[in-house]
C-alpha cells in the first residue's frame, strides 16, 4: 500500500477496484510467497460470492516492474523519470490483470456468459498530502467487445494502529458506454429469449466504493496483510434487469513470506 507520512511497512501490491496501492519501489529486488483466502462478486451485479483459497506471488525490482496475484503485471514509471522525493511522491504507469466477468451459470436464462478478459490500465497517484495519496486509474479491454473503458478516482488515507497502518481509500468508478452494456446490458435478442426487459445504457458513474487495507509484519520475513472493498452500484448499473444487488463487497488476506 502507499506509504503514507505517517508511516507504514513494506508490503505486496494491491488493487482496491482498479485503484493501485503501492509502496516504494525497494533499494534491492524482492520476492514473496504465500496464501491468499478471497471472496469477490460472482458476476456484475451478483447477490453472491465466490469464496477461494490461492497461492500468492509478488515481485517487486528497484526500476518500478511489479508481478503480483492481484494486481497482475504493471511498471512504476515514477522512480525511472523521477529523481529525489519526486520518485516517491508520484506513482505512474501501466499494468495489465485479468478481470472477470459473468459465466454461464450465472447469467440468466437467455443471456449470453461473458468471458473473463485481460484489461490493460494506466494509473497516477500522487502524494497530495502528508497523510493523503489522490489515486487515479483509465482502464481499457472491458465489455463485450474488449472496447469497454472505466475511470476510476479515489483518495486514500491512514489510520496508524500501534506500529501498524490501517489505509482507507474512498472511490468512484465512471464507465463508458460498451463497458456499461457488456456488463449490465441487455440486447433486443437477450431479453426475448429470458423474458427480459431491454436496457442499453449509455456512459455514465457506475459505483462508489470504500476500502479497508492494513498489513501486520511479524518478522523480518513474515508478515500478513488484507484488504476489504464494499462497492455500490448506482445509476444505470444498479437499474439494470441483471443486477441482483447494488452491494458488490470483496476481500483478500494473505500469509506471505519474503525470501
Amino acid at each position: 500500500m502507499a506509504c503514507l507520512a505517517l508511516g507504514c511497512p513494506a508490503g505486496a501490491a494491491h488493487a482496491a477496484g482498479s485503484l493501485l496501492l503501492l509502496d516504494s519501489p525497494p533499494v534491492a529486488t524482492t520476492w514473496s510467497g504465500g496464501l491468499s483466502v478471497r471472496g469477490w462478486p460472482r458476476a456484475p451485479g451478483s447477490a453472491r460470492q465466490r469464496d477461494g483459497l490461492q497461492p500468492a506471488f509478488d515481485y517487486e525490482s528497484p526500476n518500478g516492474v511489479f508481478l503480483a496475484t492481484d494486481a497482475g503485471l504493471g511498471w512504476n514509471l515514477a522512480p525511472v523519470l523521477l529523481n529525489g522525493d519526486a520518485a516517491k511522491d508520484w506513482q505512474f504507469g501501466a499494468r495489465i490483470w485479468p478481470q472477470a466477468g459473468r459465466p454461464r451459470q450465472e447469467s440468466p436464462p437467455g443471456v449470453d456468459s461473458l468471458d473473463t478478459r485481460v484489461v490493460g490500465e494506466a494509473f497516477a497517484n500522487v502524494q497530495a498530502l502528508p497523510v493523503l495519496l489522490l489515486q487515479s486509474g483509465l482502464s481499457y479491454g472491458t465489455g463485450r467487445h474488449h472496447d469497454g473503458a472505466q475511470l476510476e478516482i479515489g483518495a486514500t488515507s491512514g489510520i496508524p494502529l500501534g506500529p501498524d497502518l490501517l489505509a482507507v481509500t474512498v472511490a468512484a468508478t465512471y464507465a463508458n458506454a460498451a463497458h456499461l452494456r457488456g456488463n449490465f446490458g441487455v440486447r433486443p435478442g437477450e431479453a426475448r429469449n429470458g423474458n427480459l426487459q431491454e436496457w442499453h445504457p449509455g456512459s455514465g458513474w457506475q459505483d462508489w466504493s470504500v476500502a479497508l487495507s492494513g498489513e501486520h509484519k511479524f518478522s523480518a520475513d513474515w508478515s500478513v496483510n488484507g484488504q476489504w472493498v464494499h462497492a455500490r452500484l448506482i445509476d444505470q448499473a444498479a437499474k439494470s434487469p441483471l443486477t441482483r444487488s447494488r452491494n458488490q463487497p470483496s476481500f483478500i488476506f494473505s500469509l506471505w513470506h519474503q525470501f
